[in-house]
């Protein structure tokens, strides 16, 4: 493994996009060239959890998550806890076999257009799989937006509040709309002092 990098993780039936705005801003707040990694949200769990330990190759200093994408991040971070410096979970879908119950059925990708069905086996595969192992010490932040669409923010707060730092910001949505606002990039590079 060589130089530093963050690696960052998209939510449920998105994928890598290039230019990404989320990924220019990390990459300017943070000083550390972005990686995102991909993978398929018809698969199960274990699945995924193969295809993305084969795309680390350099040394993940900050792990980024939104969503779905957050709930992988949580796994990979506890996995390379002594490499990395700062877990950051964006509207964590902190309890896929729940969160995802309404999303069984057909999809399109956001970010390819293609289409895919999210099964029954695969909602199944996420069941009793923690979210956080509070055994494992790692400098987890996780940012909520009250306005999330999708996932319940204050349930977030409640279920999380007392194993992780949250911050939480009024607007944004559930696709953090609001990233590149001066408040957020305040609130990141603190994150960025944090890790130094």
């Amino acid at each position: 493994m060589g130089k530093p990098m963050i690696y960052m993780i998209h939510g449920f039936a998105s994928g890598a996009k290039y230019p990404n705005a989320k990924a220019d801003i990390f990459e300017a707040v943070f000083g550390l060239p972005v990686q995102q990694m991909g993978y398929d949200s018809a698969a199960t769990f274990a699945e995924n959890m193969v295809i993305l330990h084969r795309q680390v190759n350099e040394v993940p200093h900050i792990m980024i998550g939104t969503s779905l994408g957050a709930f992988y991040a949580s796994q990979l971070a506890e996995h390379y806890a002594k490499q990395v410096q700062l877990l950051l979970m964006l509207n964590p879908c902190h309890t896929p076999a729940e969160i995802l119950k309404d999303a069984v059925g057909a999809h399109e990708n956001f970010a390819t257009g293609e289409s895919f069905e999210f099964t029954h086996a695969a909602l199944k595969s996420y069941a009793d799989i923690p979210f956080v192992d509070e055994r494992i010490s790692l400098n987890r932040r996780v940012m909520v937006n009250l306005d999330d669409e999708l996932i319940d923010a204050q349930r977030t707060m409640d279920l999380f509040g007392d194993v992780v730092d949250i911050t939480s910001f009024a607007t944004g949505g559930h696709r953090f709309e609001n990233i590149g606002s001066q408040y957020v990039k305040v609130h990141l590079k603190r994150l960025m002092n944090d890790c130094i």
